[in-house]
């Protein structure tokens, strides 16, 4: 998935926990404070970040606009509130 070149990124946010409930809870209150339409950028150092973000945004029907592993091997997320 690459993001569109025009889309509109509202906040970005990068953490090297092992992501668990309180960084998703910090996550979607990142997400409530966006307008619609608008995205939350998202670096995580977890290397099993790519399957619990997918599972995170299909059960709260956000929409993954972009999963890519960055060189570093971080993962970058763009996440976009409906």
């Amino acid at each position: 998935m690459n993001p569109s070149s025009e889309l509109p990124i509202g906040e970005t946010f990068a953490s090297d926990l092992e992501i668990c409930y309180e960084v998703l809870l910090y996550l979607s209150s990142r997400l409530a404070r966006l307008q619609a339409g608008e995205a939350l950028e998202y670096f995580s150092g977890d290397p099993s970040a790519e399957a619990k973000i997918r599972d995170w945004c299909d059960a709260r029907a956000y929409t993954l606009l972009a999963c890519e592993q960055q060189p570093d091997g971080r993962w970058r997320f763009v996440i976009q509130k409906g």
